[in-house]
């Protein structure tokens, strides 16, 4: 059993703590344990060495123990208690409430033995202690729940602002900020990921990622450049994402603002232009489908620093943030002791931080992205699918086709039966449903931009192909293709080859089974009406693809 391991069981205990505890809750990340031990919190290092820190050592674990609570002082002074040793007991391994006192100078990180022969109260590891925040306080539960409003948004934006102003800067901080620095960390996150191509990312997309990032690095070299020389960055908070901010409207300021686990562990990260550390949070929004909130958010951060050549730098720090969540999720699924669910989660959202990333730089024309084309037959869903495809470069899957395919025939032949008989029982139906979510799922993985064109007569055929995207981190829009019967009838009767069997007793069928889109649904619905011309139609589902950024 590894020392870590030994640690991790014995402080799932409620036993290894010495004030009353009824039961552990644990939490891994790829660099830390936290044990949830009634009110408090008991946040432990991993002995790893990942290139940018190095925690291989006791020594330097209880260093950047003391350097965490320290630096997290600055936001959350009420939460971060101090030091405490986890030490040999005769009952095994315990949690001790005396705080230690940091180190000076050398023996930070080299004075203190390492580990040896088990000695009753000697420390073997070290812990932060931190008062518990409730989860429900979390901004990540806020818009969850639907709950988060702009002028939530607004206050910590203008927090967050009047924070970086006040923060440390000069020559030593913003050597830092100079764009050597700022490239190589950006170009770091792609070589430390390549170990994880064909898992939390495709080939496809680290390619287009690197030639994607020296393209806008090339572009904003003299901006990074010249903000550096001007002493514009500082020492910023370096992970600020939804999960470490925490509101309690209830609470006077700067009680009612809760700002959690900087970056500890390497300056070169928290060092920083101010424009990469609210990124973060925006990136967040915009990666929990709440972009209108990213926006206000941001418009109040820039107006509040004044800084207007700050937000030409926003889209390359987004995606910045989102490559270095996509890299550490990555890693994260790699450890060994880290739970399979939790492993399958950590990839999940990898691979939609990723997606992300790459739609920060690419121009909207290549952005990856799944449009849903649907209605009842007859309503021209394949002849908008095929025209928004060669517009926009699109790749369609059809059900038809996907349909016929799975049955060994040929698109055009017939397949024709009554409602629900033939190839068109509901057995059919999921097992074409099924394969069309399957390729959605590899082509989005690859970064594409995805037309599935099917009826959708149900809302929950819908849901699963727009919450495929959620889950990729693309933007999903559902295109209900309206047109009146007597239109319908026509085109129906008019038909010539293809692969759609319905006819019109199919339609009248369809109709009476429609499901109208749930709630959830029509937040992502656009209606083109199609009883007009076919570049009438695409020229409507232009507009709500501009909406979703797909289109410039």
């Amino acid at each position: 059993m590894s020392e870590l391991t030994r640690i991790i069981e014995a402080c799932s205990s409620p036993d290894a703590y010495e004030h009353p505890v009824s039961d552990v809750e644990v939490h891994q990340t790829h660099i830390s344990v936290v044990f949830l031990a009634g009110s408090s919190a008991y946040k432990v290092k991993k002995p790893v060495e990942l290139g940018f820190l190095d925690f291989t050592t006791l020594a330097l674990r209880r260093h950047y123990c003391h350097e965490e609570v320290r630096l997290n002082r600055r936001l959350a002074p009420d939460v971060y208690l101090g030091v405490v040793p986890i030490v040999e007991t005769p009952d095994g391994l315990g949690v001790r409430e005396r705080f230690d006192e940091p180190a000076a100078g050398r023996e930070a990180v080299e004075g203190q033995a390492e580990e040896g022969e088990a000695e009753e109260g000697k420390a073997v590891e070290y812990a932060v202690k931190m008062r518990r925040l409730p989860d429900d306080a979390r901004l990540l539960a806020w818009v969850l729940e639907g709950a988060l409003r702009d002028y939530h948004v607004a206050v910590l934006g203008r927090r967050l602002a009047r924070f970086h102003a006040e923060a440390h800067s000069g020559p030593e901080v913003s050597r830092w900020g100079r764009f050597e620095t700022v490239a190589g960390n950006a170009r770091e996150n792609l070589d430390q990921s390549r170990a994880h191509i064909g898992t939390t990312l495709s080939a496809t997309v680290h390619g287009r990622m690197t030639e994607a990032l020296e393209r806008e690095l090339r572009r904003l070299r003299p901006l990074i450049e010249g903000r550096a020389e001007s002493d514009v960055p500082r020492d910023t908070h370096g992970d600020l994402h939804l999960e470490h901010v925490y509101l309690f409207p209830e609470q006077e300021p700067p009680g009612d603002l809760v700002i959690i686990d900087c970056i500890e562990f390497n300056e070169r990260f928290r060092f920083a232009d101010p424009v990469a550390d609210m990124a973060f949070l925006a990136m967040d929004l915009g990666f929990r489908g709440r972009r209108d909130l990213a926006e206000v958010f941001a418009d109040a951060y820039f107006d509040a620093a004044e800084d207007v050549e700050g937000q030409g730098l926003l889209r390359f720090y987004t995606a910045y943030r989102a490559a270095v969540r996509g890299k550490v999720e990555g890693m994260a699924a790699e450890g060994p002791e880290v739970p399979e669910k939790s492993r399958r989660a950590a990839v999940r959202s990898a691979r939609a931080h990723w997606l992300l990333a790459l739609s920060e730089l690419e121009p909207p024309e290549r952005r990856p992205g799944l449009v849903l084309v649907g209605g009842l037959p007859g309503t021209g869903k394949s002849t908008l699918a095929d025209a928004l495809a060669i517009r926009l470069g699109l790749t369609v899957l059809s059900s038809d086709r996907t349909r016929k395919g799975l049955a060994g025939l040929d698109p055009t032949t017939s397949g024709a039966a009554d409602f629900g008989e033939g190839i068109y029982t509901p057995e059919w139906n999921e097992r074409t449903y099924a394969a069309l979510v399957e390729e959605t799922k590899q082509r989005l993985f690859d970064g594409e931009r995805v037309i599935v064109d099917a009826s959708f007569r149900e809302d929950a055929r819908r849901r699963t192909l727009l919450d495929l995207a959620a889950e990729h981190g693309v933007p999903g829009v559902f295109l209900l293709c309206d047109a009146p019967p007597e239109i319908v009838h026509a085109h129906i009767a008019g038909r010539r080859g293809g692969a759609s069997d319905a006819d019109w007793a199919i339609y009248e069928a369809a109709a009476e089974r429609w499901e109208a889109p749930s709630e959830d649904t029509r937040s992502q619905l656009g209606v083109v009406s199609t009883h007009q011309t076919v570049a009438w139609s695409v020229e409507q589902a232009l507009a709500h693809l501009a909406e979703l950024g797909l289109v410039g």
